[in-house]
């Protein structure tokens, strides 16, 4: 006769398989999801190989763009094949955008390295005569900036390479250590142009105002008048800046340095020498040696964003000497998807700074494709 197992002990037993079961089950699902972790970093991370060398492979184009066989090296304009965005083109699991913008089109901080004292007091004291740094005062006044000589000697202290003050407003190393985060002054050209918000005197807030307008280059440049957006050529015409806007812009893009000199004679009506004295070749010109090459590449999960500093000074094509790696979420979550605080950092200022299309320059210059794209800043 077979003995029944005690109902106790059978419910016992039935719970310790119910427990065994589970444990099994939420091993196996930790396995799972371990090794679906591992397969979405895995492919994230080949996705994300494979955007970088398809921008690298942009960069070929874009150098192409530029070389001496495909580009006119005389004049530079934003009316040329270069600048004409790259249509959107799909790849293999995702697509490719970019475009190419003039650095020469802005004020080059390193180009103060040429100053000493003398040359400095004959610019900023003589009413015929243009130069960087009147420039670039006239440019932070119109940005509602204090432009005072000051911002100009601290700035040629800083990428200068010896250790002594350019004037009684300038600034070395013991005027840095005094303040309330000391730093070492570089006495070297700067390597980019956030490093102006280390300059004794420049505020952060200014820094970022600014930095549309600036760039950092391996020397001192010219700016591209065909390529200069209106208020940086408004700061270029000095007492008579609005008169030179208006002949930069019927005559943009200038074929010629000669051609330009020529306007601004027929116009002014004052002697050639006194018009190239005013607007020198050192400081103005119509071609350009440093372009930004930016790209955005989402493929798969992956989406980054490469900006590629072009040099082609002296060669027949130009070479990458700088390039800066943005990794973006592929996609953004909808709004209703966001938590309060998110919403609230999202909602758009009241005063919003875009302007609308009645408030845009009408003129002749075409815009820079970056632009277009919503790549770069809009720069009026």
């Amino acid at each position: 006769m077979i003995k029944r197992m005690p109902q106790k002990q059978r419910g016992v037993a039935l719970l310790a398989a119910l427990i065994l079961i589970l444990a099994v089950v939420l091993i196996l699902t930790n396995i799972f999801y371990r090794h679906q972790i591992d397969v979405t970093q895995a492919s994230a991370s080949l996705h994300g190989d494979q955007a970088l060398l398809i921008a690298m492979s942009a960069e070929g184009w874009a150098g192409d763009l530029l070389s001496t066989k495909n580009d006119n090296r005389n004049t530079d304009d934003y009316g040329e094949i270069w600048a004409q965005a790259m249509p959107l083109l799909p790849v293999e699991g995702g697509t490719l955008k970019g475009c190419i913008s003039d650095l020469q089109g802005r004020v080059n901080l390193n180009s103060f390295s040429v100053y000493n004292s003398a040359s400095l007091n004959q610019e900023i004291n003589s009413f015929g005569t243009m130069g960087v740094a009147k420039a670039w005062l006239n440019l932070m006044e119109t940005l509602q900036i204090l432009a005072s000589l000051d911002r100009v000697a601290t700035i040629i202290d800083w990428v200068d390479e010896d250790s002594s003050v350019i004037n009684s407003w300038g600034a070395e190393q013991p005027d840095y250590e005094g303040l309330t985060f000391p730093r070492m002054v570089a006495n070297d050209l700067i390597s980019d142009t956030s490093e102006l918000a280390a300059i004794k005197g420049y505020s952060v807030q200014e820094v970022q105002m600014l930095l549309p307008w600036v760039t950092a280059l391996p020397s001192p440049t010219s700016i591209n008048i065909n390529t200069a957006p209106e208020r940086l050529v408004l700061a270029l015409g000095g007492e008579d800046g609005q008169q030179f806007l208006d002949i930069v812009n019927q005559g943009r893009p200038f074929s010629d340095i000669n051609v330009f000199h020529q306007d601004l004679e027929a116009y002014f009506l004052i002697p050639m020498d006194d018009i190239k004295k005013r607007w020198p070749q050192a400081l103005v010109s119509v071609n350009s040696d440093y372009f930004q090459l930016y790209l955005e590449v989402t493929l798969g999960e992956a989406r980054i964003q490469v900006k590629s500093i072009m040099d082609r000074k002296n060669r027949p094509k130009p070479v990458i000497i700088a390039r800066e790696i943005i990794i973006v979420p592929a996609s953004l979550p909808d709004e209703k998807d966001l938590s309060d605080a998110e919403k609230l950092f999202a909602k758009k200022s009241d005063n919003n700074d875009e302007p609308d299309e009645e408030s845009l320059p009408q003129n002749k210059l075409v815009q820079p494709a970056c632009v277009a794209m919503g790549l770069m800043g809009e720069i009026t």
